[in-house]
C-alpha cells in the first residue's frame, strides 16, 4: 500500500542537506538583533545553500542577519571563512526546555566561504564519503 503524501511537507530546498557524522562541528554566532551577544551552536545539517543547527539561545527572529563562524574538530576555528546567512525557522526541541533548534540560509558567500561548505560536505558528511 502506497503512504499518503498528502499532508508530508513541501520540500522548498534547492541544494540537498548532509547529515555531519563523526565528530561534532561547532558554530558561534551573533545576530543583527543581537550584536554584542555570542551564541553557540552544533550543526546538524549542511548543504550549499545552508545549514540547520542545535542552540541554546534565545528565539531566532524570522529573517534575522547572522554571522557564523565554523569550529572545526580539533578547535582550528575558521574565523576568516565566517559565513553570513539568515535565519529561515527557529523551534523548540521537542521534550527539552531550553535546547532549540534553527535553519540557516546562506547568503552572499565568497568563493572562499562556498570551498569551506564544500570542505565539510566532503570531509564531515558520510553520504559523501560513500
Amino acid at each position: 500500500m502506497k503512504a499518503s503524501t498528502k499532508n508530508a511537507p513541501v520540500e522548498r530546498r534547492k541544494h540537498k542537506r548532509f547529515v555531519l557524522g563523526g565528530d561534532p562541528i561547532a558554530v558561534t554566532f551573533v545576530t543583527d538583533s543581537s550584536p554584542h551577544l555570542v551564541m553557540a551552536g552544533k550543526v546538524i545539517d549542511i548543504g550549499h545553500g545552508g545549514l540547520a543547527l542545535f542552540h541554546f539561545g534565545g528565539r531566532l527572529p524570522l529573517k534575522d542577519s547572522l554571522e557564523l563562524d565554523i569550529i572545526l574538530p580539533g578547535g582550528m576555528s575558521a574565523t576568516k571563512r565566517r559565513l553570513r546567512g539568515n535565519s529561515m525557522w527557529d523551534i523548540t526541541v521537542h521534550g527539552e526546555s531550553r535546547a532549540r533548534r534553527c535553519g540557516i540560509r546562506f547568503r552572499n558567500l565568497t568563493d572562499d566561504q562556498k570551498a569551506l561548505v564544500e570542505d565539510l560536505i566532503r570531509n564531515h558528511t558520510p553520504a559523501a564519503e560513500s
